[in-house]
């Protein structure tokens, strides 16, 4: 037991014999057999108390005029007493007519037949005491353990209730867990299709591209059909000036924007082949298309029609 201070210790062991200090040692079944006993003790002795007399007893009878003997009241109770209170009597003048019962024990006297009486009452009263106080003391150790009892289960309440809680929160930790999841695969997803889309955009663009490229060099074989290498070669060479038309040689930007360096009809003599038979004067590039195609004309294979 935990003590307030050290008044309250001594006051609690002088309250407390060793008796039930030994007897609260007990376990609760040999407590039940002592108290169990204890009142055995007590019953037994109450009873052994109850019967008998603890004293003897000489009755007497009171004889009448007419020489008959009264040897009870008019309530049927016989007379008698304690040979102190007889012997007392005798010397304070006992009547004559006073005489002792002889149908009662020997001349009137009738010993005891419990002369430990006192001790069995007292026996009795004991065992009866000493249960009530082992049962007082088993009432307070209960009502402790009562307490303790409570708060233990409110603290089994308490953990079971904390444990629920986790419970359910793992619970949702889980759900969480399992919808992030379930988020990132739908994003992979959606992400590996967005790169199977773009694959295929690239795809897609790089076989326009190698069709274009596979019809670009069917158009340059068919334009360059039934000519030499070196037709196709200046053919070529002509392609790339034209794509890049930058002043070559000793021609200067004044010399190109010079409007009398133009051929006028009196110098259709003097025009450079590539001049059509109608007089319009030919660019350079559409010459070269025009030998390509009269190039053509002439194939055996070819059934192109070239007109000026």
């Amino acid at each position: 037991m935990n003590y307030l201070s050290d008044k309250h210790k001594q006051l609690s062991e002088s309250q407390q014999s060793g008796l039930m200090k030994w007897f609260g040692r007990l376990p609760m079944d040999k407590k039940a057999v002592a108290i169990g006993l204890s009142l055995t003790v007590g019953i037994s002795s109450a009873a052994m108390a109850w019967k008998g007399t603890s004293s003897d007893r000489i009755y007497f009878c009171v004889k009448t005029p007419k020489k008959t003997l009264v040897c009870q009241d008019k309530d049927n109770r016989p007379f008698r007493m304690t040979p102190f209170y007889w012997e007392q009597w005798q010397l304070e003048g006992m009547p004559s007519q006073v005489v002792r019962d002889p149908a009662m024990g020997v001349n009137g006297l009738v010993k005891a037949t419990n002369p430990y009486k006192p001790l069995w009452a007292f026996g009795g009263f004991l065992g009866f005491a000493l249960a009530g106080w082992m049962l007082r003391h088993c009432q307070y150790e209960e009502k402790q353990r009562a307490v303790f009892e409570d708060i233990a289960q409110k603290r089994d309440a308490a953990k079971a209730e904390m444990a629920a809680r986790s419970e359910l929160l793992e619970s949702y930790r889980d759900v969480a867990i399992a919808e992030v999841q379930l988020q990132a695969d739908l994003d992979l997803v959606a992400n590996d299709r967005t790169v199977d889309i773009t694959k295929a955009e690239i795809y897609a663009h790089t076989e326009i591209e190698v069709t274009q490229m596979e019809a670009t060099d069917a158009i340059f074989e068919a334009q360059t059909a039934g000519m030499t290498e070196q037709q196709k070669a200046d053919y070529i060479k002509q392609l790339r000036e034209m794509k890049t038309p930058y002043l070559q040689g000793s021609q200067t930007l004044q010399g190109t924007i010079d409007p009398n360096d133009k051929v006028t009809g009196d110098e259709q003599s003097a025009i450079a082949p590539g001049a059509t038979p109608t007089g319009d004067y030919l660019h350079p590039s559409e010459g070269l298309a025009l030998n390509t195609l009269q190039a053509l004309a002439r194939a055996d294979s070819s059934t192109a029609l070239v007109a000026a």
